[in-house]
């Protein structure tokens, strides 16, 4: 069974907060809002540490909201203590928590895709301009080297060339991150999980800054927010320019990721919902 040595969470309430206290509080605050289906009892990251400033760490708030719903304290006290209420409703909830596995050091991944020069059918053109040179909408090889491994099937191209563009041959950082999420609240650990709609993880080209795309409109030259995801279905890519794979091969696409990177920290390494640099794309014909 899960054990704390000392009580956990603001320092204002006297708490001691060991560091393997912390992350044990923290794993089963996580597992708690995972099981429940509430994100506020989420602290946020799991790296046995605790603002100074209460109203500034997730776990404290995590703690305080968990004491308010499920402990039913009309003033949470924002501490768990070693066989307190709120230790046993924590453990009555998720039970015991095991220790987590060793973070997974990956190196620095190159993910190439090849597009041979192909258009996909179904890709709205000028008129002019060639329909299709591919039967189907994923023209592409997308392969994993370096720290993960995989080949997948993808698509560089828009559904519609006439309003967009795709990204140009070349090599580009590439970070993780949500998709949709470059605007929309902080993520949290819950939702590192595989999605095919909405916010999501997947992965981000040069980080949501501009590149150099090539499109029938010749007044569109530059897009920003291009990601990695998934396209709607097999047959129907849904891309605004962004690089899509169908979402059977989507699924074990974005999973290497989310086992490689599971500390929701790395997910926003410079900035709410985009990520840590874990390698380049390099797109070639």
């Amino acid at each position: 069974m899960s054990q704390i040595m000392g009580s956990v969470g603001s320092y204002q309430s006297g708490a001691k907060n060991f560091k393997a206290d912390v992350e044990t509080v923290q794993r089963m605050l996580q597992a708690a809002s995972q099981k429940l289906r509430k994100p506020q009892f989420d602290p946020n990251g799991i790296d046995g540490l605790i603002n100074r400033i209460a109203e500034r760490s997730g776990t404290v708030k995590a703690i305080s909201n968990f004491q308010k719903e499920q402990v039913r304290m009309t003033r949470p006290d924002q501490r768990v203590d070693v066989n307190g209420q709120t230790w046993k409703a924590l453990v009555q909830t998720v039970g015991s928590v095991p220790a987590p596995r060793p973070k997974p050091v990956v190196s620095q991944v190159t993910l190439t895709v090849s597009h041979g020069g192909l258009v996909p059918t179904g890709t709205t053109r000028m008129d002019g301009k060639p329909v299709g040179t591919y039967q189907g909408p994923y023209e592409s090889s997308f392969v994993l080297t370096g720290g993960l491994v995989g080949t997948f099937r993808g698509s560089i191209w828009p559904n519609n060339m006439t309003v967009k563009g795709y990204v140009v041959d070349g090599i580009y950082p590439l970070h993780i991150g949500f998709h949709k999420g470059g605007t929309a609240a902080k993520q949290t650990a819950s939702d590192l999980v595989v999605r095919t709609s909405g916010i999501r993880a997947g992965l981000l080209v040069n980080a949501r800054s501009g590149v150099t795309v090539k499109s029938d409109n010749p007044a569109k030259t530059l897009s920003h927010g291009i990601n990695v995801h998934n396209g709607l279905s097999s047959g129907n890519r849904s891309s605004d320019g962004c690089l899509n794979l169908p979402t059977e091969d989507w699924k074990r696409f974005i999973k290497l990721f989310l086992d490689a990177y599971p500390d929701i920290n790395d997910w926003h390494t410079l900035g709410t919902n985009t990520g840590k640099k874990i390698g380049s794309l390099v797109i070639q014909k």
